[in-house]
């Protein structure tokens, strides 16, 4: 029973803290009268005056029912945070972020006192004011100056952070070195361009096995997301804020460059697999059956722990350049969690509290010393080196490279020169995920299709895109 308890914590602690894709499903908001607020939210340290703070409750974002270690997690997250804050009252609330719900939700003052969202959100919610300046709280906050500032970008305006990183990423590529060497294919090296890519997926791919040489996600937003880090890797962007109006960038130059090397994967490579309409899921099933020697993202742990891979036989590699001694940019994205600008300044503040109330901690450190010990024992390994809402110099990060270090056989690590050459764009700031539904429409037609007109598809679609979606969009 002790044993199904610690793997019961072990797996609560994974299921909150994974990223899921680029879509990420959860959020956060907040903001509006909290300038200037000197409230805390604390309780006296001094038991004789604690009945003199006044009582607050807050509701959290709880887990859905069907999310029975997440909620586990949760439940004792609160009790140790009531303990704590003996005046704060706290409230479930399952309400998880989706774009298509949060203005109905704030409309009718139903959000949670904090959320969970995608970096994809920032701008939308920053637009809409329903986000709170957390620059009141930060003022006092001991770790202020040590959150990862690769991954606050997406939720900061005006030299004020609206949002605490959760978790992040840069994408990647993941290889499979064991179909590299099936057909004697040299392994690609950190530097490589989108001329050794071509190559590399070319030459492991084996259509008549079923296998590809690269499996894209194409079904979905997903598609336009994973596209959207070729985009980036030929100095492209998204979108474009000029003289107060938003407007797509995707069709430039660079965008008929991106959706051209996708093309010429599928129709003159021959390197995609014969059925391209992936979306998330069917991409990292297909690399974890051996039928993929390269994928976007980093799905080392789930590729070991739940494929039967070995790590020695997977590899990771920046997105590669357009050209040599280019940069090797993907998209940067993660999960934030942010304050409800429509609670009180008191609520405002426990809420923040609750936010914060494991970051920097020595809780961190004992929930990851679990995590490590459950991997030895299973033979299991965790990914270390991906961005983190800490900085990888702080105390704290200092603390968990130290920890990770007693693990050798079960960590598998980032090359650091593969992270010396990542970088990261921010993922589209305004509409990002409808942006990526219109991208994967011009995907599919370019997959489905050998005489597609990229840039009249591209073209096409940033003008209904921007007559649609953008114009309504306003940018202060």
């Amino acid at each position: 029973m002790k044993n199904k308890k610690k793997n019961l914590i072990i797996m609560t602690f994974l299921a909150l803290t994974m990223i899921t894709s680029a879509c990420g499903t959860n959020s956060n908001t907040g903001n509006t009268g909290s300038k200037g607020s000197t409230a805390t939210g604390e309780p006296s340290a001094s038991p004789d005056t604690a009945t003199k703070i006044s009582p607050v409750t807050m509701t959290v974002q709880f887990p859905k029912s069907d999310n029975i270690s997440g909620i586990e997690m949760v439940s004792k997250k609160m009790k140790r945070f009531e303990e704590k804050y003996s005046n704060v009252t706290l409230k479930k609330n399952d309400w998880q972020y989706s774009p298509n719900e949060i203005g109905i939700k704030m409309a009718a003052h139903q959000a949670p006192s904090w959320f969970r969202t995608p970096a994809t959100e920032g701008k939308v919610l920053l637009e809409h004011k329903w986000l709170s300046d957390l620059t009141p709280f930060l003022t006092s906050y001991e770790h202020k100056d040590d959150f990862n500032d690769k991954l606050t970008g997406p939720f900061e305006l005006d030299g004020k952070m609206y949002a605490i990183p959760a978790n992040g990423y840069i994408m990647s590529v993941m290889i499979n070195k064991k179909l590299f060497a099936a057909k004697n294919v040299p392994l690609p090296t950190p530097d490589w361009t989108w001329d050794d890519f071509y190559e590399a997926a070319k030459l492991t791919a084996d259509p008549a096995k079923g296998i590809a040489g690269f499996a894209m996600m194409a079904k979905g937003n997903e598609g336009g997301w994973n596209w959207t880090n070729f985009l980036y890797a030929a100095g492209g962007t998204t979108q474009n804020v000029s003289d107060g109006k938003i407007t797509s960038a995707f069709n430039s130059d660079a965008g008929i460059k991106a959706m051209e090397f996708v093309k010429k994967l599928r129709w003159e490579g021959d390197a995609l697999p014969q059925n391209w309409a992936l979306n998330y899921g069917d991409v990292y099933n297909l690399f974890k059956q051996g039928r993929a020697a390269m994928v976007l993202g980093e799905k080392i742990e789930d590729s070991v722990n739940n494929g039967g891979m070995n790590k020695e036989d997977l590899m990771i590699l920046p997105i590669p350049s357009m050209e040599k001694g280019g940069d090797h940019t993907g998209v940067l994205g993660g999960n934030y969690d942010v304050i409800n600008p429509q609670e009180t300044p008191e609520v405002q503040q426990a809420a923040f509290n609750y936010v914060t109330f494991d970051l920097f901690n020595e809780s961190g450190l004992e929930e990851m010393k679990l995590i490590l010990e459950d991997r030895k024992a299973k033979g299991h390994v965790y990914l270390y080196g991906a961005p983190a809402y800490y900085k990888a110099d702080s105390e704290y990060g200092k603390k968990i490279a130290e920890l990770v270090d007693q693990y050798p056989d079960n960590v598998y690590r980032f090359d650091p020169e593969v992270v010396k050459l990542m970088k990261g764009v921010p993922e589209p700031s305004y509409n990002g995920q409808e942006c990526y539904a219109a991208l994967a429409n011009v995907l599919q037609e370019v997959f489905a299709n050998k005489d597609a007109d990229v840039k009249a598809l591209l073209d096409a679609t940033a003008k209904k895109f921007d007559e649609e979606i953008l114009s309504k969009v306003a940018v202060k």
